[in-house]
């Protein structure tokens, strides 16, 4: 019996490489979202990282290292929300502003929008990387939002949230992720205070109603004349409300694509020896052909199908290339 399906994960530890490469492939891993420097003392780094849904979530054990987003800020397309809490250690926070200095059951909300910079000395931490819908859906306009500080006791069910998610990372289904995405929007809400209880009911409306689309899409990606029409009546919103939802993504169309290019790359992910060929998944999927579905999956994530492929093949998910294959994958998802 083939194993059950779990989320998509990663791993990296500086302890499985020479000393003198372990920095370099730290680095190299994060080098899509951040610049990376030493920082003071010694560097170590130990990383496991889960999919979720709309959300990426990792545990991470860090020191003498630097994080950074200045100048790349204006041409990476970043455009989500990273939550940072401290469980052991220190992570010192450089924003517009003072400096401030987190230590553990403090948290902080960080805009990848704007600057920021963090050092880590001997640090336990989680994050989570947030789509910026979830976080308006939770705690209202984000505009605001850029180093704001998260603590106890306002903070500590959403801490006791991610720790439980971390401990069972390796065991969540798929199926499952929705449902905790859902969880998660109540349960970073209840972090903000009262300052999250304004102006959010609208975001939230939305980003149900793009769930329920998404629902409604997943199923029938095969079906290469999928209407708006179709969809709206499927998800019980209006034509004119369906295409409001999906302006920002570049219209319903696009969406659409978007959606088939996700299911493609978890199909090539899943390392399956006996996964379909691209003939097959071009048609289970609902692109035009194989040609262009290997354009359009070279166009979001760098490579065709088959070299994407290529690159997992027989390679554990600790593997330094595999994990940046999927964190680099993840993150143009997310954005």
């Amino acid at each position: 019996m083939p194993a059950a399906a779990t989320a998509e994960s990663f791993r990296f530890s500086s302890n499985d490489h020479p000393a003198d490469e372990a920095f370099a492939l730290y680095a190299a891993l994060y080098s899509r979202g951040s610049d990376v420097s030493r920082g003071a003392g010694p560097f170590f780094a130990q990383v496991r990282g889960w999919r979720l849904d709309k959300v990426l979530l990792f545990e991470r054990r860090l020191s003498g290292v630097v994080h950074a987003r200045r100048e790349r800020i204006a041409g990476d397309g970043f455009d989500h929300f990273v939550l940072t809490h401290v469980l052991e250690g220190q992570v010192r926070l450089a924003i517009p502003g003072p400096p401030r200095l987190l230590e553990p059951g403090a948290g902080v909300l960080l805009d990848t929008r704007r600057p920021m910079r963090t050092e880590h000395e001997n640090a336990l931490i989680l994050t989570a990387s947030i789509a910026r819908d979830v976080i308006e859906a939770a705690l209202g306009p984000a505009g605001r939002l850029h180093g704001q500080v998260l603590t106890a006791p306002d903070n500590l069910v959403l801490a006791d949230f991610l720790a439980s998610l971390a401990r069972r990372g390796d065991s969540l289904a798929p199926t499952a992720l929705p449902a905790l995405g859902r969880a998660f929007v109540d349960v970073l809400a209840s972090a903000g205070g009262d300052a999250a209880r304004v102006g959010r009911e609208d975001q939230r409306r939305d980003l149900a109603r793009r769930e329920a689309v998404r629902r409604f899409v997943v199923p029938r990606l095969a079906d290469r004349a999928l209407s708006v029409e179709a969809i709206a009546v499927g998800a019980g919103i209006s034509r004119s409300s369906l295409y409001r939802l999906f302006e920002k993504q570049g219209g319903v169309a696009r969406f659409i694509q978007l959606v088939r290019l996700d299911a493609l790359r978890r199909a090539l992910d899943a390392q399956d020896p006996a996964a379909p060929d691209e003939a097959a998944l071009a048609e289970r999927l609902g692109f035009a052909g194989p040609a262009q579905m290997a354009r359009l999956f070279a166009e979001a994530y760098g490579a065709a199908p088959a070299a994407y492929r290529a690159a997992l093949d027989d390679k554990p998910h600790d593997d330094p290339g595999v994990a940046k294959q999927r964190w680099d994958g993840w993150l143009r998802e997310l954005d």
